[in-house]
């Protein structure tokens, strides 16, 4: 029954984020963002899913960890400015996930994680939201 809602409420949330990348690829921003707001516990909004951002350094490497409940190995992490965004890359390497990634665009103004994971084994790209928990 709540599926059609939050389904509904993921679009809506996904064309918002989508219409702001693009405004912002015009605004040509000189300032960074700010890659230490991506520090958290964040929850994906379509299951259980878990990423835990401990810390990010100046080389734009991300410590973190992934849960989906028992821990997946992470084989890269690391942060990147696009176009006035924080671009959040993460790419998998365990069973199950071997080549699997993440392509995350943080938004401050929803202090949300949303953009692409793309399951390697299926071939297979899935649109996503994490929220801070």
């Amino acid at each position: 029954m709540q599926k059609k809602p939050i389904k509904r409420v993921l679009l809506t949330f996904l064309l918002i984020c989508a219409c702001h990348f693009l405004a912002a690829g015009t605004a040509g921003s000189a300032e960074r963002p700010d890659y230490k707001a991506l520090v958290g516990k964040w929850v994906r909004t379509d299951g259980g899913y878990t990423l835990r951002i401990r810390d990010v350094k100046q080389d734009g490497t991300v410590d973190a960890g992934y849960f989906n409940p028992k821990e997946i190995h992470i084989a890269e992490a690391n942060v990147s400015d696009r176009e006035g965004l924080v671009k959040l890359f993460i790419r998998f390497q365990d069973e199950g996930y071997p080549g699997s990634t993440y392509t995350l665009y943080y938004y401050a103004e929803k202090d949300a994680l949303a953009g692409f994971y793309y399951q390697a084994v299926m071939k297979q790209t899935f649109e996503v939201v994490f929220i801070r928990e």
